[in-house]
């Protein structure tokens, strides 16, 4: 996936699914697969959508993180008004 496609994904999303909780998955060539609830961060910059198992040490500093993006987010929207 090209970020453009990500961005067009997002930018006509039906009302229904533009609520509610997300999770992230992981599917591994092993058969393993790994779910959390710690989106992390999208990284446009980077070209990143960062995930974290719900028990490493990263869970909790990728849920700042997160909600660190949603206020530069917020506040980006609040300065173009």
């Amino acid at each position: 996936m090209k970020k453009e496609d990500l961005v067009e994904i997002f930018s006509n999303l039906h009302p229904e699914d533009s609520t509610g909780q997300m999770i992230g998955e992981v599917h591994l060539a092993n058969g393993q697969v790994i779910k959390t609830d710690s989106l992390g961060r999208v990284d446009m910059d980077g070209g990143r959508i960062i995930l974290s198992e719900d028990k490493s040490s990263m869970h909790e500093v990728n849920k700042r993180n997160w909600i660190q993006e949603l206020i530069f987010y917020k506040n980006k929207q609040r300065q173009s008004a």
